[in-house]
């Protein structure tokens, strides 16, 4: 009796360059997920800035008169705006899984910064869209509200968004310190870039001045908490993606030599 061979048929996916060279990991989706990055910061300032007009934001000074007559004067141009900035939150959650799964390369499989910074990517995510639904929502049916409940919704958006800094510290440390404990000889990132991280968390830190002052460096709008952090926030993004793309392409190179 002849015995039956067995054949084992490969589809065309399985024979894809980009999968067989990284042992089943497509790096041709982690390189495009990293221009998720520029995606979240073409969208937000689009929607944050041009729209709505926030750069900078109306004053934390502003009285509940103020505030109301600018979102009525300009209500449709900020629900224009805050749909685009809940449409960016998401990417940036992409952009820090894959920096995630490059982390994880560095510090192996039970290390605790790649879920650290998986999980700060997602909460920025968060404080990114929340805020936007809330500036919405002030933006929304203003003919019908008063000036203090437009204020209200507007105080909330911004106390939402700056006092939750933490995540996005916690996000940047963790991608500092893998950064920094790279044990190959020519480490996937530059050692600066740890301490572009590094800096960018501690700009975070006079966030938590923000229910104190309603003038000065330290308010909302102001040169400290306004211009600094999303200026380092920014640098800190563009410095990253370049850095990562590279790295995606040493890690498959890697992989190909197993």
């Amino acid at each position: 009796m002849a015995t039956p061979t067995t054949s084992t048929s490969v589809s065309p996916i399985d024979r894809s360059p980009a999968v067989t060279a990284g042992n089943g990991i497509d790096y041709t989706i982690l390189r495009v997920c990293v221009y998720s990055g520029a995606a979240y910061v073409v969208l937000g300032l689009l929607g944050f800035a041009v729209f709505a007009g926030f750069w900078p934001p109306p004053a934390e000074s502003l009285s509940a008169r103020e505030i109301g007559d600018f979102f009525r004067e300009n209500s449709v141009d900020i629900r224009i705006g805050m749909v685009l900035m809940a449409m960016c939150g998401p990417f940036y959650f992409v952009w820090s899984a894959v920096l995630s799964k490059i982390v994880s390369r560095i510090e192996g499989s039970m290390g605790v910064l790649s879920s650290v910074e998986l999980l700060g990517g997602l909460l920025t995510g968060l404080v990114t869209f929340t805020p936007a639904v809330i500036w919405a929502t002030a933006a929304f049916r203003v003919d019908a509200r008063s000036d203090e409940t437009i204020q209200l919704f507007y105080d909330y958006g911004w106390l939402f968004f700056d006092l939750t800094f933490v995540c996005s510290s916690l996000q940047s440390v963790a991608l500092g310190v893998a950064i920094l404990r790279d044990r190959r000889s020519t480490p996937l990132f530059p050692s600066w870039v740890a301490w572009v991280c590094f800096l960018t968390a501690v700009t975070y830190v006079p966030l938590v001045g923000v229910p104190f002052f309603r003038s000065g460096p330290f308010a909302w709008h102001g040169l400290i908490n306004f211009w600094a952090v999303f200026v380092m926030f920014f640098i800190m993004i563009f410095v990253v993606s370049p850095y990562a793309y590279r790295a995606l392409r040493v890690l498959q190179a890697e992989d190909s030599r197993v």
